[in-house]
C-alpha cells in the first residue's frame, strides 16, 4: 500500500526554545575547548535523570574560515620572519590598505591586491612565492599550512566568560519546578575545573526576579488595602479582623491546587493579587453592619448572630456568581496571546481563594471579629486602671 503520510506541528516560545517544555542550562568558564569536553560529561549526567529527555548541546550555526598555521622553523630556514610570512598571506588574501588618496576635498580609500584575488581560491596559493634574501624563489605553500575548519558564527558571554548552552526537553507528566530540583541533585556530584560553573538559564532567573517583584507588590497592596480599610472604619482593629479572611484565602488557593495538580506559577500570583480586591469586599459589608447594629443599641452577641444572619445570603449570591463566571476559565486551556502562559492558574487561584473567603467570613469572621474586640476592651481597661493608679500616686496627702 501507499506510506502514511507523517504530520507534525512545531511551535517556538517566545525565549527561543523548541516548546515551551524544555530547561536550558549555561557552562561558563574561559576556554571553549574545556566548556566543550565538560559539556560531554553534564549531558550524560542529565540523560539519566528520570523525566529528562533529548539533552543536547546548543550549537551556534557554524561558518568556515580558512586557518594559516606558519612553521617557524622552515620560515627561519628559509631566511624568513613569521612577521614577514603573516604579512605577505594577508595581503594575498586580504589585500593591503594605503594612504588615502586625495582629490580635492574628497579622500579616496586605497588598497593593493592580487591580480584576480576575488576570484581566487586556497588552492591558489600554491602559485605564491617569496623572494628569499639570496634571490631565490620560495613557494608560500613550505611554509605554511593552509586548512579550512568551521567556526561559531557568534560567541556567547556571561560576565565577560564564554558560555555554552545545554538543552533538555521534559517529559509530559514532569514539572519545571520537579526538573530544577533534580538537575540540581544531580549537578552537584559534578565536579567542574576550577574557573568553571553553571547556572540554570534566563527563564529561571527571570521567573525568580518576577517572583521576587509580585511578592514585594503583594505586600504593598496589603498594606495599602489595610490603610484604606482603617481610615474607613477609624481603627485598627476592625481593618485586622477583615485581613484574616485574605489570610485563609490563600490557604483555599493552594488547597484547590493541590486537589487539581495545579502548579503554582506567575498567572497565580496575579490571581492572589486580584483576591485581595475582593474577599475584603464581604467582611467590609459585614463589619459595617455589625457596628451599625451596635450602634442601634444591640449587644455585641445579638449584633454579631443577625448581622451574619442579614449578611448571609448576599454573600452567597456574590461569591456564588463570581465563582460561576471563573468555571470556564478554570477548566478551559485559553492562553495569553495565544501561545503565552495559560489563565487556569489564575481563575483557579481565585475560585480557591473565594471559596475559603465566603467560609470564613460567615463562620470565623465574627468569632476574630469578638476576639479582637475583646483584646481591645482589654487593653483600654489596662490602660485605663494604669492612668487611675499614677493618679492616686500623684495625689497630696492631707497632714493632721
Amino acid at each position: 500500500g501507499l506510506p502514511k503520510l507523517a504530520i507534525g506541528s512545531v511551535s517556538f516560545d517566545r525565549n527561543g526554545g523548541s516548546n515551551n517544555n524544555g530547561i536550558k542550562l549555561s557552562l561558563v568558564g574561559d576556554s571553549t575547548d574545556v566548556l566543550r569536553d565538560q559539556s560531554a560529561t553534564v549531558i550524560a549526567v542529565l540523560s539519566r535523570v528520570p523525566g529528562l529527555h533529548d539533552v543536547r548541546l546548543v550549537e551556534n550555526s557554524e561558518e568556515r574560515e580558512i586557518a594559516v598555521h606558519i612553521d617557524r622553523e622552515r620560515a627561519r630556514y628559509y631566511g624568513f620572519s613569521a612577521a614577514d610570512v603573516a604579512q605577505y598571506v594577508s595581503i594575498a588574501l586580504r589585500g593591503a590598505q594605503l594612504k588615502d588618496f586625495r582629490r580635492g576635498d574628497t579622500q579616496i580609500p586605497t588598497w593593493v591586491r592580487f591580480q584576480n584575488a576575488d576570484a581566487q581560491s586556497i588552492n591558489d596559493m600554491s602559485d605564491y612565492k617569496l623572494r628569499a634574501p639570496d634571490g631565490s624563489q620560495i613557494p608560500l605553500m613550505a611554509m605554511v599550512d593552509v586548512r579550512t575548519q568551521g567556526a561559531a558564527s557568534t560567541i556567547q558571554r556571561e560576565n565577560r566568560q564564554t558560555s555554552l548552552q545545554i538543552q533538555t526537553n521534559l517529559d509530559s507528566d514532569t514539572t519545571s519546578d520537579e526538573a530544577r530540583k533534580r538537575i540540581e541533585t544531580a549537578m552537584a556530584n559534578v565536579s567542574l575545573p576550577a574557573g568553571y560553573r553553571w547556572t540554570f538559564g534566563t527563564s529561571f532567573r527571570d521567573a525568580d526576579e518576577t517572583g521576587q517583584r509580585m511578592m514585594f507588590n503583594i505586600i504593598i497592596a496589603l498594606v495599602l488595602v489595610y490603610v484604606v480599610m482603617c481610615a474607613m472604619f477609624e481603627s485598627l482593629i476592625y481593618p485586622a479582623a477583615i485581613m484574616t479572611t485574605f489570610i485563609f484565602s490563600v490557604f483555599g488557593v493552594f488547597w484547590l491546587f493541590w486537589i487539581t495538580g495545579t502548579t503554582f506559577s506567575f498567572m497565580a500570583m496575579i490571581g492572589i493579587l486580584i483576591l485581595m480586591g475582593v474577599v475584603v469586599n464581604n467582611g467590609i459589608v459585614m463589619l459595617m453592619h455589625i457596628n451599625q447594629l451596635r450602634h442601634e443599641g444591640l449587644l455585641r452577641t445579638e449584633a454579631l448572630v443577625r448581622g451574619s444572619k442579614d449578611r448571609l445570603r448576599p454573600v452567597l449570591m456574590t461569591m456564588g456568581t463570581a465563582i460561576l463566571a471563573m468555571v470556564p476559565l478554570c477548566i478551559g486551556t485559553v492562553q495569553v496571546g495565544g501561545d503565552g502562559p495559560p489563565y487556569f492558574p489564575m481563575a483557579r487561584a481565585i475560585v480557591g481563594g473565594l471559596m475559603f473567603s465566603t467560609i470564613v467570613t460567615l463562620m470565623a469572621l465574627p468569632v476574630i471579629y469578638s476576639l479582637l474586640d475583646d483584646a481591645r476592651l482589654w487593653v483600654r481597661k489596662v490602660g485605663s486602671d494604669g492612668r487611675a493608679g499614677r493618679l492616686l500616686r500623684q495625689r497630696p496627702v492631707a497632714s493632721s
